[in-house]
């Protein structure tokens, strides 16, 4: 899995290297400034190599911020390959976090918080994930009659600049951090 990481990180170094003229790039990701050194193809601070893959193609594919005024929320299941995907999305993003915060809401709130989201409702959390994409994590706490569960919101035009596998490994960034 690794070298086919690489091969993409270096096609899409080619590819960058070509459409921006800009050398050095500055970048807000995660809610910390990014420094890219088209160049040298280093990142400062370093990166993992599926970061640096989420952010060329964010960098290739980026909208402006005209585009998202009219955006809106949807879920892994309301993209076109979601229903075939989402049983793996499920098992990769969605479970560890049931599985870790189900019998605590309120650890899944402050660490979430902590790793610099922003509540937004009792055990619902916003991340900023580049300037205009962001996840929204929510929470609902197990009762005497349901098991605890997850929902995962995205705005639209995230899928527009992402496939649906970067838009899975974004949300097991955020679980790796949770």
């Amino acid at each position: 899995m690794k070298n086919s990481y690489v091969y993409v990180l270096d096609n899409l170094w080619k590819e960058i290297s070509e459409k921006l003229e800009k050398r050095q790039v500055k970048i807000i990701y995660f809610g910390k400034e990014i420094e890219i050194d088209l160049n040298s193809k280093n990142f400062k601070p370093e990166l993992e190599t599926k970061e640096k893959i989420l952010i060329l193609h964010y960098l290739l594919r980026k909208k402006t911020e005209q585009d998202f005024l009219n955006d809106e929320i949807i879920s892994f299941k309301e993209l076109n390959e979601g229903p075939f995907y989402f049983p793996s999305i499920y098992s990769r993003v969605y479970l560890p976090l049931i599985e870790r915060y189900s019998e605590n809401p309120e650890k899944f709130v402050e660490k979430g918080i902590s790793i610099g989201g922003q509540k937004i409702s009792n055990f619902k959390i916003k991340f900023e994930i580049f300037p205009e994409i962001y996840y929204i994590l929510e929470l609902i706490p197990q009762d005497d009659e349901f098991p605890a569960d997850i929902k995962i919101f995205f705005n639209k035009k995230a899928s527009e600049i992402f496939e649906i596998e970067d838009l899975a490994i974004i949300g097991e960034l955020i679980v790796s951090k949770m």
